[in-house]
């Protein structure tokens, strides 16, 4: 391919910038022969695939702890909640993959907040949903569904007479409400017997075009209960952050959203919906890749992960249950596709965002529906964070300043 093929290929100032380094310290690998380029009258080009391929060669490996989490320089903080370890993804020591297969995201928020899977869930009335309704209308024609979760979060909470108090009972009722009441309040939330429905089956319904079948109910749990926790990702600490300071469990889902919306966590997967669809609408995979990585904020977008060394157990696991949806097939062989072009020039494999893009697409939901089903899930791991702080002393997740200025 010729630089004027296909799109654009980086400068060597973009590529620095992506790397991290100086661009003499860039021209020192070249020269070393570590990464490659191409000489042109305009300067040198370099190939947007390998340079992600070199980035994730290079990246610095984090110190470890027991159970492969990842030690930041900021601090550690101990959690009895996710484990990655031997590149699988463990909640409470069950295998997520396991329960995504075979249990309800209700059920397994019942056994995490409480230890008790039949624990029954407090759902919102439907007078309270009616006013949150109300609130979700009012938002701008550009709010988005992240925008739609925060509003949720604060009217579900200015309806909860009891949101104020501190207790963990009532961080488990903000939990409860908000994993019931979002989906309800995406729908009709006043069709009759919508009460009695899982939340799976809710949300299919809210955001699809197709009946609901059984397959497709288990994507959906499943997609739910793979992103309820993952270490300390920046919208759980935050979400701690705010229970720290014995915030209510409204506070605490909104300050994790707050930090969720943003596209380098829980936007990634809009990004990487738009590459899987330019593939499906016709672009070779390799040209829809090359576009991906010049104009994402991210890395290269739906792959590769630091706490997996061979792949995120959590797209694996998603993406078996992709050929059972309506537009399955089309989706999967996409995703095969620019897998094959990535194992090529890189060693990144898919992660839980081309999973998530690939449900979407395949369940004919609207393209921004992945940070919905992300943020919903979560929810249930920010809640379980904000029980365990709550048992911490407070305030103790804030930092002292050292001042740097004149």
């Amino acid at each position: 391919m010729t630089p004027q093929d296909g799109p654009r290929r980086l400068t060597s100032v973009e590529v620095a910038g992506r790397l991290g380094i100086k661009v003499e310290t860039l021209y020192a690998y070249v020269s070393r022969g570590r990464i490659s380029c191409t000489r042109t009258q305009e300067g040198s080009l370099f190939d947007p695939l390998e340079v992600e391929a070199f980035a994730a060669r290079n990246r610095p490996r984090p110190l470890r702890r027991h159970g492969a989490s990842t030690a930041r320089p900021l601090m550690v903080l101990d959690t009895d909640l996710a484990l990655v370890e031997d590149d699988e993804l463990y909640l409470r020591g069950q295998s997520a993959s396991d329960l995504a297969r075979t249990s309800t995201v209700e059920r397994v928020a019942a056994w995490i907040w409480h230890g008790d899977w039949e624990a029954p869930l407090s759902s919102p009335p439907t007078t309270d949903l009616a006013q949150v309704a109300t609130l979700l209308a009012s938002l701008p024609a550009g709010a988005d569904r992240i925008d739609q979760l925060q509003a949720a979060a604060i009217g579900l909470g200015t309806t909860d007479p009891g949101r104020d108090e501190i207790s963990q009972g009532a961080l488990q009722r903000a939990g409860a409400r908000f994993l019931h009441g979002v989906p309800r309040l995406l729908g009709d939330p006043f069709t009759p017997g919508v009460e009695t429905r899982s939340v799976a089956e809710t949300l299919w319904l809210a955001l699809t075009p197709h009946p609901p079948r059984p397959e497709h109910v288990r994507a959906v749990d499943a997609a739910l209960i793979l992103t309820i926790d993952h270490d300390l990702a920046i919208s759980t600490f935050a979400g701690r952050i705010a229970a720290s300071g014995r915030a209510s469990g409204y506070a605490v889902l909104s300050a994790a959203l707050g930090a969720f919306a943003s596209p380098l966590h829980g936007s990634i997967s809009v990004t990487t919906v738009q590459l899987l669809r330019s593939v499906l609408d016709g672009a070779a995979p390799e040209d829809a890749l090359r576009t991906a990585v010049r104009s994402s904020a991210a890395r290269l977008p739906g792959f590769g992960h630091f706490l997996y060394a061979d792949g995120d157990s959590r797209a694996t696991t998603l993406l078996e249950l992709i050929p059972d949806l309506p537009h399955g097939a089309e989706v999967t062989a996409a995703v095969t596709d620019l897998t094959e072009v990535v194992n090529r020039r890189s060693s990144q494999h898919p992660n839980i965002d081309l999973a998530l893009a690939a449900l979407v697409l395949a369940a004919g939901m609207h393209e921004g529906d992945g940070p919905l089903l992300f943020g919903l899930g979560r929810s249930v791991g920010w809640i379980a964070h904000g029980l365990a702080e709550q048992t911490e002393r407070p305030l103790r997740l804030r930092p002292q300043g050292r001042y740097t200025g004149p």
